[in-house]
């Protein structure tokens, strides 16, 4: 199989996010969008991925790979992130978990809980719960995303509207470098968004890795949340950052 390290960038991004942009492609490695079509129909022809309209995905026979493989992606910082954050839940709370591999690693942490509400429309989060009587799983419901193993639509918004949550908790999928969570796609900024105008406290989850990326819909600055849990150095003073190295 013959790739260049450009190339293999882009299948790592398309088996991490499902699909993207020719354009976001484009600017992310500040190319043309003619050079990001040919690496584009090259990957094609090897059937490794498919152009759609306006972009680029993973073949169908892969789509199901995704999440698994997204959940591995730093997956052992993840689990240290993950095991901080929780240790700062305390019983009793009620909890918004978002979108993202990173909430599934959370909610292994929250497994032993003695009370605890979760609210979210993470498919992964309700299956590592659901073995607890004693953390109640209120789960959205709406379009099925197999690939990303969660729940999007209007429907959801509208869901996390109904809670009024202790703890809102949200990973993205990039930070630019003026500190603005990022994600996506449009419908995943707005499901975090109203996670975060629906919580006393909101939290995000955001390894360094998120730093190299790009994605293209805002969610909030880094400065917006009550706290930041990230292993990233040298952030302004107005974010307040729980660190782990």
């Amino acid at each position: 199989m013959s790739m260049t390290p450009r190339q293999r960038q882009i299948l790592d991004y398309l088996k991490a996010n499902g699909n993207v942009q020719i354009e976001e492609l484009a600017e992310m490695f500040s190319i043309t969008t003619q050079t990001i079509r040919r690496d584009v129909n090259c990957l094609s022809e090897q059937g490794l991925a498919r152009r759609v309209h306006g972009g680029v995905s993973l073949p169908a026979i892969l789509t199901n790979t995704t999440y698994q493989f997204r959940f591995q992606l730093e997956s052992e910082i993840k689990q240290r992130l993950a095991k901080k954050l929780a240790s700062h839940i305390p019983e009793g709370s009620t909890v918004f978990l978002g979108i993202g591999t990173s909430m599934a690693y959370i909610a292994q942490c929250l497994a032993q809980y003695e009370k605890l509400r979760i609210v979210t429309n993470n498919l992964e989060v309700e299956k590592v719960l659901q073995g607890n009587p004693n953390v109640d799983v209120f789960l959205a419901g709406g379009l099925v995303r197999s690939q990303h193993q969660d729940v999007v639509g209007q429907s959801v918004l509208r869901f996390f509207e109904d809670f009024e949550a202790d703890i809102g908790i949200v990973g993205c999928g990039s930070v630019t470098g003026s500190h603005f969570a990022m994600e996506h796609e449009p419908i995943e900024a707005e499901i975090s968004k109203a996670i975060i105008a629906n919580s006393r406290e909101t939290w995000l989850l955001a390894d360094a890795s998120k730093w190299g990326r790009f994605a293209s819909s805002k969610v909030a600055r880094l400065s917006d949340f009550t706290k930041v849990y990230t292993n990233q150095d040298s952030l302004p003073s107005d974010i307040a950052v729980c660190d782990v190295k």
